[in-house]
């Protein structure tokens, strides 16, 4: 690894909200951190997915618990000299996506935006200057009902999930990217502190915000590293 590598990690879960995370958003900033990454983002499970929180408790309760992973997570960042984003990752029918770039506000302004259809939900995330990947599009699993992605829906798919049980997902995933133009993520989706190398992405520069890690990428200045070492 080269001193001046800058690498970030876009898919991470936390035990503070996350029903499935096994590690608090401190340890996993503590391994992430030690693997190398400069940079990573929380994308703790919507209030449409595996989130830990009941499900008919308040929709301010709702914003707070989604981003406890976060904050625990950024404050260990902020200790250890490591950058902390915050997104989450929705369920809609089947199709997950990663969203970035928007925080309590946006959510507090759009109660029960987990209800949406998915077209609607990509429409206001865009409107709101968010940014969206489609994670893990090509996955297949007992708690996915069948769907077809639709490429032209969002910029970007996760075409390397470090996470998936068949290669051949991840495989389809950069096929369908490349012949429709899409930028090109990948992520861990790491629930536990040991899985947070996988699905690495190394940016030619430094970054700070979402939206200079989608420059950077629609540049052709990233690179996706399946394992960190």
């Amino acid at each position: 690894m080269n001193a001046r590598d800058f690498y970030v990690q876009m898919h991470l879960h936390t035990s503070e909200t996350s029903r499935c995370g096994k590690a608090s958003g401190k340890d996993i900033a503590a391994a992430c951190k030690e693997a190398g990454y400069s940079l990573i983002a929380i994308t703790d499970h919507f209030f449409n997915a595996n989130i830990g929180c009941e499900r008919n408790i308040p929709w301010e309760e709702k914003v707070e618990y989604l981003f406890r992973g976060y904050y625990s997570a950024k404050k260990e960042g902020d200790r250890l000299g490591l950058i902390v984003i915050r997104g989450w990752e929705t369920f809609q029918n089947g199709r997950e996506l990663l969203t970035y770039g928007l925080d309590e506000d946006f959510l507090l302004k759009n109660k029960d935006i987990d209800q949406v259809s998915y077209y609607e939900y990509i429409k206001l995330v865009n409107e709101a200057g968010g940014k969206i990947v489609h994670a893990h599009p090509y996955r297949r699993a007992g708690y996915i009902p069948e769907f077809e992605p639709d490429p032209k829906s969002v910029e970007a798919y996760e075409v390397y999930n470090a996470g998936n049980g068949d290669d051949a997902w991840n495989e389809k995933a950069l096929n369908a990217a490349k012949e429709n133009g899409l930028l090109e993520f990948s992520g861990s989706d790491a629930h536990r502190t040991e899985s947070v190398r996988g699905g690495a992405m190394k940016i030619m520069h430094p970054v700070y915000t979402i939206n200079e890690i989608f420059e950077a990428v629609r540049n052709g200045e990233s690179e996706i590293i399946k394992w960190l070492e």
